[in-house]
């Protein structure tokens, strides 16, 4: 099943988060004629926090500072703040919000925003009035007094506008400058203007407004009625809180969120989105991304610019997958070139020359918790203690969605064909791609000790895509060739003192469910079993996590298969149980955007962490009714599927149905009446849900939505009818008919009424 392509690049986010130096006190926010229009798109500085509703400027540094906020009983000065284009044109706020008999206030660099207490707008308000002399513009400012400021013209009467700063201010009538209150004057080789709003000057082509919020500041800080001194005083910020569990009120001992359910993106839709949509969900991590081939060169300054979860403060866990390789490692910003493996990977990870190992050592550096402030790191940003050093390595094609890992034969073959036609000998060399991976892998887990010894390197995740990329028996080539690896080190000591370099494993299943269950099973079994493979004791036996890292489903045009959201609500119930029965530790959605709960998608997502949250990670007793797994079921298996997966006092069994027609079940609850905990709580696949007692419920299961023919057989990727039950593990379940153990395969042919492989 192929996937999205996202990843390669920079993401669409609800506004770009470009890096800016923050504006120093006595500075200016610059503006380019006539390139930056008034209301052009937001520009925030590398620090600042987007918020739910606003953003967050912190001061020198750390994690206070001021807010710039809608507030909805008080001022909407967000709105008018980022529909200029804020920290470009205002630069940030230097004080909190405050207030008079008539009205809100709040001071910015450049300026300041006045919006009346009852009915009214938001707005510039006249600082230069207020700072310079001219009428009281309220009872509250009725003392200003004639001040002069060094290097600005006074005001004046007598009022006239330099030619350049004219244009500027005709071509953008937004800006809402005001009435013009001095003369032009000329110093240090800039022109400067004042209006009644702001002062502007023009300087080497530029026009851009000064800080006449910092002069503002220093005149009145303090006195009554003007600046109250606690306007100053910064606020603190503070991470968006946890959701609790979304199962709490289902049969079950264990409360609050299962830390095992993730998703990727969430800073796609923004801070205030991001966390909520997660707080629906019951999601406690998310992984973003650090887009390497981004950096022009190695800086310390510019690594949170190529961080995808900027604008996505919270106190959430944020996995951080290290991408691509930039210009100046060897790669370069666009397809093929970023995708080559970066020069001096065969050197130490200390090296200087080893340009990914201290790209991986600066960045987990700076990312490393503060010691009690686990949500932040000494950059003030998300602290990130799990790292993943790349994706999709075994892709293995140029111009195959999630191709990620290349080389130069690889870039040959593109310049030659653009990735469409047969490759020649020297443009394929799949054993060398594989050694530079395993080098990478020992550089990120070296880098990442020697930054953080108590992070977690998650080896690279693998997509286990289709035989056109690994025709091994058992489709998992390149971890394969890792534990061969791990096998012929002959440093030994070495080789367990360093975990084998590498602690969790990663999936990315966007595959049928019961392909999710047999490569969950297969790697948690590979997992389980490196002591004997690689022939010593493993350092992290039984404490190796299984992550499937993206759970998603996409269609297939070449194949006929195409899919809506309540397919999606179908399969990521059956898929997440699959992993988990499979032997998974955690899921993540992939993406989060792409899983809205005002769709059934997002309903689906929801049922499944619901029902599935806290149950036991490779419980003994979860189990698979028929065991079937596998690219044939989909083809050659119709008939219902039973999954149980027990968790402390509860059991939760799923339920969906493979065969082309619906299916009729008696589920039979019987109680020990021993316990008096008996609820029984049923779900479809959008979350419409029954409270049952112990006793017979007739249940159908609807037959599968989409079926597509291929290669002359009937196929069913998704199966249909899925329903959750959630009962007590006092409360024994079984079904008429019974479901069996196993069943033989058997081949279902192409039909009349399924769609035929190729686009329709």
């Amino acid at each position: 099943m192929r996937k999205s392509t996202e990843g390669h690049g920079y993401l669409s986010r609800r506004r770009l988060l470009a890096a800016m130096a923050a504006i120093a006190a006595g500075g200016v926010a610059r503006i380019t004629v006539p390139t930056l229009a008034f209301g052009a798109e937001q520009l925030l500085p590398a620090n600042a926090i987007e918020t739910t509703d606003g953003a967050f400027f912190p001061v020198d540094g750390g994690l206070s500072g001021f807010y710039v906020r809608d507030d909805p009983r008080g001022p909407a000065f967000w709105s008018l703040f980022d529909a200029a284009g804020g920290h470009a044109w205002y630069g940030p706020p230097i004080s909190r919000v405050w207030q008079d008999a008539d009205n809100w206030y709040q001071l910015f660099a450049c300026a300041m925003f006045v919006q009346p207490l009852t009915d009214g707008e938001p707005q510039l308000a006249p600082i230069v009035d207020l700072i310079v002399t001219g009428p009281a513009v309220s009872s509250s400012f009725s003392n200003a007094t004639k001040l002069e400021f060094d290097g600005w013209p006074q005001y004046s009467q007598v009022t006239a506008v330099a030619p350049a700063i004219q244009v500027f201010v005709t071509a953008n009538p937004g800006l809402q400058p005001g009435v013009a209150r001095s003369r032009p004057r000329e110093f240090a080789g800039k022109v400067r203007n004042l209006f009644a709003n702001l002062g502007l000057e023009h300087v080497n082509g530029q026009v851009r407004l000064g800080v006449l919020g910092q002069r503002y500041k220093s005149y009145f800080a303090g006195r009554p009625n003007r600046l109250p001194s606690a306007a100053l005083v910064p606020e603190a910020f503070a991470v968006s809180d946890e959701a609790s569990g979304i199962s709490d009120d289902l049969p079950g001992t264990v409360k609050g969120i299962d830390r095992g359910f993730g998703c990727t993106l969430a800073s796609e839709q923004g801070v205030g989105a991001g966390v909520n949509h997660m707080n629906r969900l019951g999601l406690w991590w998310n992984r973003e991304q650090f887009i390497w081939s981004a950096m022009e060169a190695y800086s310390d300054a510019a690594l949170p610019t190529i961080a995808t979860d900027r604008n996505f403060r919270v106190s959430k866990e944020v996995v951080g997958l290290l991408q691509f390789t930039p210009e100046y490692a060897g790669g370069g910003p666009s397809e093929p070139a970023k995708f080559n493996p970066p020069r001096g990977l065969d050197l130490p990870a200390s090296d200087p020359s080893n340009l990914f190992g201290r790209f991986a050592r600066g960045v987990i550096e700076s990312r490393r918790p503060l010691d009690g402030a686990p949500a932040t790191s000494a950059s003030g940003l998300n602290s990130i203690s799990r790292w993943i050093p790349s994706n999709e390595p075994d892709i293995c094609r140029p111009r195959m969605p999630g191709y990620a890992w290349g080389g130069e034969p690889h870039k040959r073959w593109v310049d030659r064909t653009n990735g469409s036609g047969p490759a020649a000998a020297d443009e394929i060399d799949d054993a060398e791609r594989e050694r530079l991976l395993h080098r990478l892998v020992q550089v990120a887990y070296d880098a990442m000790i020697a930054a953080d010894p108590e992070a977690r390197l998650i080896f690279p995740s693998l997509g286990v895509l289709d035989r056109s990329c690994d025709n091994t028996p058992r489709q998992m080539q390149f971890w394969d060739g890792w534990v061969k690896f791990l096998a012929e080190r002959t440093d030994r000591e070495d080789l367990l003192a360093k975990n084998f370099w590498f602690h969790d494993m990663s999936l990315t299943l966007h595959k049928e469910p019961e392909r999710v269950y047999e490569m969950a099973a297969k790697y948690r079994a590979a997992l389980d079993g490196l002591s004997e493979t690689v022939g010593e004791p493993d350092p992290l036996a039984g404490r190796r996590r299984l992550i499937a890292m993206e759970m998603g489903l996409q269609d297939d045009p070449g194949l006929g298969a195409y899919f809506d959201d309540t397919d999606v609500a179908h399969f990521i119930i059956q898929a997440i149980a699959n992993a988990l029965v499979g032997g998974a530790d955690e899921v993540a959605l992939h993406k989060l955007i792409d899983y809205p709960l005002s769709q059934s998608s997002g309903q689906g997502a929801r049922v499944a962490v619901r029902y599935l949250s806290h149950v036991t990670r490779q419980h003994p007793d979860r189990a698979k009714y028929p065991d079937i797994r596998g690219e044939r079921a989909a083809n050659a298996y119709a008939g219902p599927v039973r999954i149980d997966l027990p968790g402390p006092g509860f059991v939760t069994s799923v339920f969906y149905n493979r065969k082309r027609e619906p299916i009729d079940l008696t589920l039979s609850f019987s109680a020990d009446d021993e316990r008096s905990d008996s609820a029984i709580h049923l779900s479809d696949h959008i979350g419409n849900e029954q409270t049952l007692s112990p006793g017979s419920h007739q249940l159908t299961l609807a037959a599968p939505r989409q079926t597509f023919n291929a290669f002359g057989k009937n196929w069913a990727w998704v199966a249909g009818g899925t329903h959750v039950v959630r009962y007590s593990n006092a409360v024994t379940l079984t079904t008429d008919p019974p479901i069996p153990d196993t069943v033989p395969y058997r081949t279902i042919p192409a039909t009349a009424n399924a769609r035929t492989a190729g686009p329709s």
